[in-house]
């Protein structure tokens, strides 16, 4: 019998922007940087009516900005890399793979320039542009065989939430880049954001009803759903978003986190999670072979929303 549950405060299903600001001053070696190896490493965006944004008519070939045209090279998109050590130290470990940085804070931007240039990195690239914006319309369709999202901001305050990244339209837009068997890896040190990114998965990985007969298998494979229900017990604090204990998805289903993603280096946000007695939880899920389509998207998310308004009365009763 499928669990019945509170409120869930991670329960989101709307967002605005994922980000608070893009600027920050940079040090004398990062501006450097920028004034020299900018034009290399960073791709130039033309804006919608922002900074960050991207013009829906914009289009980013990833053969055309690493110089591959013609060659499907393995493409690992980072969304939030921050400072790069994570992106930076696997594609020094796997030259044949190209690595585009999605980021929006001009620092992080030029210390990714900065350490690139320093290594002599020739498969690593940075979009500044809002990661919703970018792989909903100019990132080309099935281009990527992994999505990176690691550490993204949790927006810890309740009213805060609505601004986080990990929602089921998120998750559409990323299985509109990735290739069939591609994976979708995530991580985080924040409780509350895991159950929200475990629920947005188990979403995506199941079709909702209502769908029309040909939609016949969802975008995604979640084959860690329920898996070490318990990680994290020895330090949960009851009441706690940071550490506390698996309410459960609106399914029932605890757990659904996957072994830690071994391209991945300890990097300072995961570091600081450590420090502060938080579990870091990894979850990850696989793309399958449906073809993405605009209006079968439409339709799931669509659906979607409806399935999560038809639970609501229930996820509001104690059981």
């Amino acid at each position: 019998m499928a669990q019945v549950h509170p409120p869930r405060s991670h329960a989101i299903r709307s967002r605005v922007r994922s980000f608070s600001r893009a600027g920050g001053r940079l040090s004398d070696s990062q501006a450097q940087a920028m004034a020299e190896h900018g034009a290399r490493y960073v791709v130039q965006v033309p804006r919608a009516d922002a900074i960050r944004t991207v013009a829906a008519d914009f289009r980013l070939d990833p053969q055309s900005v690493f110089g591959h045209v013609g060659q499907l090279r393995p493409l690992v998109v980072e969304v939030g890399s921050g400072g790069g050590e994570a992106l930076l130290a696997h594609a020094s470990a796997n030259p044949g793979t190209d690595h585009l940085a999605v980021e929006v804070w001009q620092t992080s931007i030029a210390t990714i320039v900065r350490d690139a240039a320093r290594a002599g990195l020739d498969n690593v690239r940075v979009v500044p542009a809002d990661a919703s914006q970018l792989l909903a319309t100019a990132l080309p369709v099935g281009c990527a065989s992994e999505v990176w999202v690691f550490f993204p901001d949790p927006w810890r305050k309740p009213r805060h939430r609505k601004r986080r990244l990990v929602t089921t339209g998120f998750a559409d837009s990323v299985a509109r880049v990735l290739r069939s068997g591609g994976a979708w890896r995530l991580a985080t040190d924040w409780a509350d954001y895991a159950w929200q990114m475990r629920d947005v998965l188990e979403d995506v990985s199941a079709l909702p009803e209502g769908l029309e007969a040909d939609m016949t298998e969802p975008y995604f494979r979640y084959d860690d759903a329920g898996r070490e229900p318990d990680l994290g017990a020895a330090g949960w604090e009851e009441g706690s978003p940071g550490n506390g204990p698996d309410p459960g998805s609106p399914s029932g289903t605890l757990g659904g986190w996957s072994p830690r993603f071994e391209g991945r280096v300890l990097t300072r946000f995961e570091r600081r999670g450590l420090e502060a007695g938080r579990t870091i939880r990894d979850l990850s899920v696989v793309r399958t072979e449906t073809t993405w389509r605009p209006e079968r998207s439409e339709a799931m998310l669509a659906a979607l929303e409806r399935q999560a308004r038809d639970r609501e009365p229930r996820a509001a009763t104690r059981p």
